[in-house]
């Protein structure tokens, strides 16, 4: 499952959501597709674990020995492995949503910058859109078992959302134990 936005929405929320967003281009034709890229093999195993929590794929944690030292240590490898990743980006994570990169920061935080290619960010409801799809977005997110591991690792994860013109469309903060809470 997808962590764009509609596609990482179960199955009644993403209809529900078609219905409620028709009136927004970009969404309605968001629908099921699913045209993902895997990362380049030539990327290190972290970076790609990293494409796969972005992307909703499991990756069988290949790369998490990198995540188990201090936390500085932790924080110096999730550095080194956004900025390959976005160095190999953007990366088209399925028809409407596109990884432009990450970033490391410190105390074990990724932010995932996600762009909606085709969103139109200043449409009014924007903001509403989002809060009403906050809660299926992190069940979606959480249903991938890479992410409960790096929570219990203590790393947070923020997937930051753009559409046209890299105007903001909205944030899921997903901290450390978030996916055990449901």
């Amino acid at each position: 499952m997808r962590n764009s936005l509609l596609i990482s929405l179960p199955h009644p929320w993403r209809a529900a959501a078609l219905i409620a967003c028709a009136s927004w281009p970009a969404v309605a034709q968001h629908g099921n597709a699913a045209a993902s890229t895997t990362a380049p093999s030539s990327m290190s195993a972290l970076a790609r674990l990293l494409v796969g929590v972005a992307d909703g794929r499991p990756t069988g944690m290949n790369g998490v020995t990198r995540l188990t030292g201090s936390g500085s240590s932790t924080d110096v490898a999730l550095g080194s492995a956004c900025r390959e990743l976005t160095r190999s980006g953007p990366i088209l994570l399925d028809t409407a949503t596109r990884l432009d990169g990450c970033r490391g920061e410190s105390g074990k935080r990724v932010v995932f910058h996600l762009n909606l290619v085709r969103f139109d960010a200043s449409r009014e409801g924007t903001a509403a859109f989002m809060a009403s799809a906050t809660p299926a977005l992190v069940r979606g997110i959480c249903r991938n078992p890479d992410v409960p591991v790096l929570g219990r690792l203590g790393i947070a994860l923020v997937f930051r959302y753009t559409g046209i013109g890299d105007r903001p469309v909205g944030e899921i903060a997903i901290a450390p134990g978030r996916c055990e809470q449901d």
